[in-house]
């Protein structure tokens, strides 16, 4: 049995014209892996040179791609950034072969499933992950929010927490979608935890037991910069999760990760 499974974006951000893997459900993956579990992604590229090293990238780091489609005419996926003044602003490309992600092969249901908001911009997609979530109803379903410029809305978010036990959004998410924990958990029968990442200040998480705590950020020195930390902590928090760990312990292995990552360059650093 895959202890994990990943459904969503693989892209490359593209910055000064150079190519920079990324996609929340392609880091998260590669930092379950480096938790010493079965990681396994759902997902498109194209059939162009950006797929090709996204997937051999990917292999690399242990993660299964067996279901990854390489899509016969659209593009592997990408993010013009553009820096102005040192801000950055982005432009999702669209369509790209992530935007068609096609079921794969009915297996065994993983120990846990993890999705977001993104890649339900199309309705294929979409669809894909319907037929999915149904599929592994006896899962442990992990829902980290990621909300990308338009491409969300009030009525997404709220179908995806019906289907979700564990919630992760950041403080921003948190104030732009007016979440309050308890109305959560009265609203959605099956939500069990939900986890709110401070950046800095580390994170806090609440349960439908009536756990309320909060846990410290833990450095691992000066911030280089911080892609791809909430995807390590999410990893490493659901790793403690399926490890058996109480959510104190499992909150703690999340900010030491996230603070792993935020001391070195890119999402998926190297030693980490």
């Amino acid at each position: 049995m895959t202890d994990v499974v990943a459904f969503g974006e693989v892209l490359w951000d593209i910055i000064d014209g150079m190519p920079h893997i990324g996609g929340a459900p392609l880091n998260f993956a590669a930092h379950v892996a480096k938790c010493g579990l079965t990681a396994s992604l759902v997902s498109s590229v194209g059939k162009d040179d950006l797929g090709r090293r996204a997937l051999s990238w990917a292999e690399c780091l242990g993660i299964d791609v067996s279901a990854v489609r390489v899509h016969p005419s659209l593009p592997t996926g990408t993010v013009n950034v553009t820096l102005a003044d040192g801000i950055p602003s982005y432009e999702i490309v669209k369509p790209v072969a992530w935007d068609e992600i096609s079921a794969p092969t009915p297996s065994a249901a993983p120990r846990a499933f993890y999705f977001g908001t993104l890649a339900q911009r199309s309705p294929v997609s979409a669809r894909t992950l319907q037929l999915l979530l149904a599929a592994f109803g006896g899962s442990l379903v992990f829902f980290d929010v990621n909300l990308r410029q338009t491409y969300w809305s009030r009525e997404l978010v709220a179908d995806c927490l019906n289907a979700a036990d564990i919630l992760k959004v950041n403080d921003e998410e948190m104030h732009a979608l007016g979440f309050d924990p308890l109305s959560l958990f009265a609203e959605h029968p099956r939500l069990r935890t939900v986890i709110e990442t401070r950046g800095a200040d580390g994170c806090a998480v609440w349960s439908r037991r009536g756990d309320c705590f909060t846990s410290p950020a833990v450095a691992d020195g000066p911030v280089v910069d911080t892609v791809g930390a909430g995807d390590a902590f999410s990893a490493a928090f659901l790793a403690g999760v399926l490890g058996g760990r109480s959510l104190e312990e499992a909150a703690r292995a999340g900010n030491v990760r996230a603070g792993k990552v935020a001391a070195r360059a890119g999402a998926v650093p190297d030693g980490v």
